[in-house]
């Protein structure tokens, strides 16, 4: 199995969700929540390249109050950002927003090809909407963000326990998925060893996310540990009957 540790790209309806951390004060155990320090929230080195043809285009529209019901995505696009730019100022964080947003006005999605990109969007949101809502999402990305750059095991497992229990509760099958995740990270599993540890993680990752490509994965690993095969040579690929 191949696990990669390059960043992909991060694909969002909504956003959901690293470098240094200090651990919560007073009792340090596993249960303490991460506490990111408050400088990793600084937002003033946020930017965007914009011409002043551009903004004065922006600037010189005539936005309609209902302009969330334009049919045009484009000009439903434009009026957004003019919208922004009108209310906040020429900001980066304007820019950053009305960027993202057009995206998901024409592609409905929103693409993020690095974890800077998704903490860019999670800072500029919370600059012109500073609520709890969204310093919260912005926590939550600065420590997706950690996670996925942190050599440190224990670190990656902590950060990612507290993202699965917040999304699935505190059930047996999240601590499966942290210690079989944080084992794909630094170093992967062995084979022959550890097929049984596999199969179980497999298994926990089906209870929290079903889908049928998971249970068929399932199904051709638990046949090749009863058959003896080697799972190097599991055809992933191939449609059993």
């Amino acid at each position: 199995m191949e696990h990669n540790k390059t960043l992909r790209a991060f694909v969002f309806f909504a956003w959901c969700i690293e470098l240094s951390i200090f651990i919560g004060c007073g009792d340090t155990e596993d249960t303490d929540s991460v506490v990111i320090p408050s400088e990793f929230y600084d937002t003033s080195e946020l930017t965007y390249d914009i011409s002043d043809a551009e903004i004065q285009e922006l600037m010189a529209l005539d936005v309609p109050t209902n302009w969330d019901q334009t049919k045009d995505p484009e000009l439903r696009a434009k009026y957004y950002h003019a919208h922004l730019l009108k209310q906040f100022g020429n900001i980066p964080a304007v820019h950053i927003v009305a960027a993202r947003e057009r995206e998901k006005i024409l592609t409905s999605v929103m693409v993020f090809t690095t974890t800077d990109e998704m903490v860019d969007f999670a800072k500029a949101k919370y600059v012109l909407w500073p609520e709890k809502h969204n310093r919260d999402n912005l926590e939550r990305t600065l420590k997706i963000k950690l996670r996925r750059e942190t050599d440190d095991p224990e670190l990656f497992a902590k950060i990612y326990r507290e993202e699965l229990i917040e999304q699935h509760g505190d059930i047996p099958e999240v601590e499966v998925v942290v210690e079989g995740e944080t084992k794909l990270w630094f170093g992967g599993f062995r084979f022959p060893g550890d097929e049984d540890e596999y199969i179980a993680f497999l298994e926990a990752k089906y209870v929290l996310w079903p889908e049928e490509l998971k249970l068929r994965r399932i199904e051709k690993y638990r046949k090749a540990r009863a058959e003896g095969t080697p799972f190097h040579l599991v055809d992933l690929d191939s449609h059993d009957e």
